[in-house]
């Protein structure tokens, strides 16, 4: 933000320059005060393409993603649920908000200014695609996540592919369905779904959370996929790397530690 700044002040600066020197030219006849016109308008024209380049490329992209995993043809694909899985759950209230507030340094994302603020600070990262897992289109939350975060993220799909080494199901992978929210988001989703989605500061605004949604199969056998990645999430969450809440539709994470 900076650059920019010194950046426009230097072009004002050069601008009222080039005016005062195209006034005393046309007073004198040297110039026409319509080719003085011109030549201050198209100043002021290549001034305004360079700031908004600058800021353009300076601005965060918040991501929507389709996983790129799933040009693999999918066969088969497994829900990750309370009744898929046998997970011991954290309690929501006592356990995953604290461990959310503590992990972000309390970095609630009320807006998206805010946001964008924690993404230019490097205390929100860009979440990609990675081993072991994609993305599904996010409707109501960004693909970041804090860094601590994604590197749980990231060493959940290692240690899931590394559980499948020697099975078939090598090329199986999960899907991560919704990750960071803004408040307005959280309320959106609230209202698409009351029953399903927590009211008041959830784990996803401190961007330390993500929700698991199916294990998917191109060899027709998701079932060795889901045992592989119920037998992580529990020594993940042995390890105190992360809090577990089963849901009816997915698997909420919240990293800890």
């Amino acid at each position: 933000m900076k650059l920019i700044v010194l950046t426009f002040l230097l072009l004002a600066f050069i601008g009222f320059g080039l005016t005062v020197f195209l006034a005393i030219w046309s007073y004198k006849k040297r110039i026409a005060w319509f080719k003085s016109f011109i030549f201050i308008a198209l100043y002021g024209i290549c001034c305004i393409g360079i700031l908004v380049n600058m800021i353009e490329r300076r601005a965060p992209k918040l991501i929507e993603r389709i996983p790129v995993i799933r040009t693999i043809e999918a066969k088969r694909s497994c829900n990750c649920t309370w009744s898929s899985m046998a997970l011991t759950k954290n309690d929501y209230r006592s356990e995953h908000k604290p461990s959310a507030q503590r992990i972000s340094g309390n970095r609630y994302i009320k807006n998206e200014a805010l946001r964008q603020r924690w993404i230019r600070s490097g205390n929100l990262v860009v979440v990609d695609e990675a081993n072991g897992f994609g993305i599904s289109k996010l409707d109501y939350s960004s693909a970041h996540l804090t860094p601590l975060a994604r590197k749980r993220l990231y060493e959940l799909g290692n240690r899931f592919r590394a559980e499948l080494a020697k099975t078939k199901e090598t090329k199986s992978y999960f899907i991560v369905s919704s990750i960071t929210r803004s408040q307005q988001q959280q309320e959106d989703i609230c209202r698409a779904y009351p029953n399903a989605c927590t009211k008041d500061h959830s784990p996803h605004s401190y961007g330390v959370a993500f929700d698991i949604y199916q294990v998917f199969s191109p060899n027709k056998n998701c079932a060795v996929g889901n045992k592989a990645l119920e037998k992580v999430l529990v020594n993940m969450q042995k390890e105190n790397k992360i809090l577990l809440c089963p849901e009816s539709k997915c698997i909420h994470v919240t990293v800890c530690g």
